[in-house]
């Protein structure tokens, strides 16, 4: 029984998680770049308001360096700073200012109260020198914004201040000679805070909006997958449950050229073919019963003999054959035996196990010798196989009670075995012969053997026994059958061929069975 999915293992809640993933990510990403840009936009609006702010009062600051004025030049600065405060987005924290040669000439620090004050010029600091971005103002002579926002500790006790510094050449206006550098450190606080309230603006519009989509882009996959996907996958899982509980008649109604309509083409083709291999087995499960019913359907009771045979098939059908027939013309009262082995096994040998069968019945049934028996059922034989090349091995075996003989034609089968226990000793039953259907015209040979006695056990089978294989590709070996018919010797008939069937099972140990197996056992006992 098949358990029903979690929740969590549907495609649709997996797919939904994937959307919600990628959704997440494409947000987050997005506030980050656009914080990012918000800041280099802000930055730069700063850095061009800062060189506008000194670019429009250069005639004044001009005046005010060449006449080495720079107290007034601070104080033009922090004026003209105040006035247009408001519209600037950042306050002049700082003011540095050095002349052509590097040398400082004023020093000013706004406090946090608003006021400028002068911390006093360190008498080192001129002697310091010259920073890197001054000499590259003086050097250039072109105004220098450092865009790099650093932290400015103005009053102990009090929290930093985040500043940028942008640097400003101030030339005589004839000779372009540098009169002093002027340097700004810009508090970019309230600039900040701006970016700060656009930011939060804009998180907010932005995770509305991706929510809104994302709702819809669930929706619509959702709505997708339902229609393009699950429903059609139910459908096949539907399909193959109905398969699996025996309805073949399942069809499938593929829509369009997408891959789940290919897979349920494939479904039904596949239907089909179980389909047919259904009937075929059927059909062979008939051909099974039929054969089944031309073999003997329970052992002969014969006075003097205890006889017993088994025949089991590798496949549904096979090619082995055993028969027990008997027949009395006259004073003549005998047990026919025979066994036989046609090439291959399946279908084509089980109709010719058949066809076989219904000859030697048929002759049987006629006066005649064994061995006149035999060349005439060869005769029949070879002309059905003519065109095959099909064979089949035979051995004849008659038991005569009253006269305590055996006759037998071998017609290309192994040779049967006779166990004598007072003696201890096996007699191979061996003649000439080929099989049947080789030469249409060969005469077979009768042998006979006379002096049979209480106790001797005669054992015929074919080669699917001897020649049965394990795992590790070793034979089972006549030895090893001979062994057991010695082990099991006083037991009955029946016993013995369930013992050598039972040892040979156990010997292949699941190896696959490639061969028919068919064994008769016919044991010699009083009353005979």
């Amino acid at each position: 029984m098949t358990s029903k999915p979690r929740f969590t293992n549907h495609i649709a809640f997996q797919a939904a998680l994937i959307i919600i993933g990628l959704s997440t990510a494409s947000l987050v990403l997005s506030i980050f770049l656009y914080r990012e840009g918000m800041r280099e936009i802000a930055l730069k609006e700063v850095e061009n308001k800062a060189i506008i702010f000194l670019s429009a009062m250069e005639t004044s600051v001009r005046r005010l360096a060449m006449e080495k004025n720079t107290k007034s030049l601070i104080e033009l600065i922090q004026e003209r700073s105040e006035f247009i405060n408001e519209s600037m987005n950042f306050a002049i924290v700082g003011v540095v200012v050095r002349d052509a040669d590097g040398t400082v000439l004023e020093h000013k620090i706004k406090d946090p109260d608003g006021l400028i004050y002068d911390p006093g010029r360190p008498q080192d600091l001129a002697a310091q020198r010259i920073p890197k971005d001054f000499q590259q103002v003086i050097d250039s002579g072109e105004p220098l914004v450092k865009r790099q926002v650093k932290q400015l500790k103005r009053v102990q006790g009090q929290p930093v201040v985040r500043v940028i510094e942008a640097l400003y050449p101030i030339k005589k206006r004839q000779k372009g000679e540098l009169l002093a550098v002027i340097k700004l450190v810009i508090s970019v606080e309230r600039t900040f805070e701006l970016i700060r309230a656009e930011y939060e603006k804009f998180t907010k519009r932005v995770i509305l909006g991706f929510t809104v989509a994302t709702l819809l882009l669930i929706a619509g996959l959702l709505f997708f997958l339902r229609r393009r996907i699950i429903v059609p996958v139910l459908s096949i899982n539907d399909g193959a449950n109905q398969v699996a509980s025996g309805n073949l008649d399942v069809k499938l109604k593929p829509a369009g050229s997408n891959e789940i309509s290919s897979l349920m083409n494939s479904f039904n083709k596949m239907v089909e073919g179980l389909k047919q291999r259904e009937q075929m087995r059927r059909s062979l499960e008939v051909a099974k019963e039929v054969q089944q019913n031309l073999l003997p359907k329970k052992n002969p009771q014969i006075a003097g003999l205890d006889i017993a045979g088994r025949s089991i098939y590798c496949d549904e059908t096979g090619g082995d054959y055993y028969d027990f027939i008997e027949f009395n013309f006259g004073d003549d009262s005998r047990l026919a035996v025979v066994i036989g082995d046609v090439s291959g096994h399946g279908i084509s040998s089980a109709l010719l196990m058949a066809s076989t069968r219904a000859f030697l019945r048929q002759r049987v049934a006629l006066p005649g010798t064994a061995a006149a028996i035999v060349s005439d059922v060869n005769a029949q034989f070879s002309r059905d196989v003519a065109e095959s090349g099909s064979f089949m091995s035979m051995f004849y075996l008659t038991i005569d009670t009253d006269e305590k003989c055996i006759r037998w034609v071998r017609a290309g089968h192994d040779p049967a075995v006779l166990y004598d226990p007072e003696l201890d000793a096996l007699y191979e039953l061996k003649g000439p012969g080929i099989a049947l259907g080789v030469d249409e015209d060969f005469q077979f040979q009768e042998n006979t053997r006379w002096g049979l006695r209480t106790g001797q056990i005669i054992l015929l089978g074919t080669d699917g026994i001897w020649e049965a294989r394990n795992p590790s590709s070793e034979m089972f070996g006549k030895e090893s059958m001979n062994a057991l018919l010695k082990e099991h010797k006083d037991k009955t008939a029946g016993q013995i061929v369930e013992e050598i069937l039972r040892a040979l099972y156990d010997f292949q140990q699941g190896a696959t069975v490639e061969d028919d197996v068919t064994l008769i056992v016919i044991k010699l006992i009083q009353g005979a």
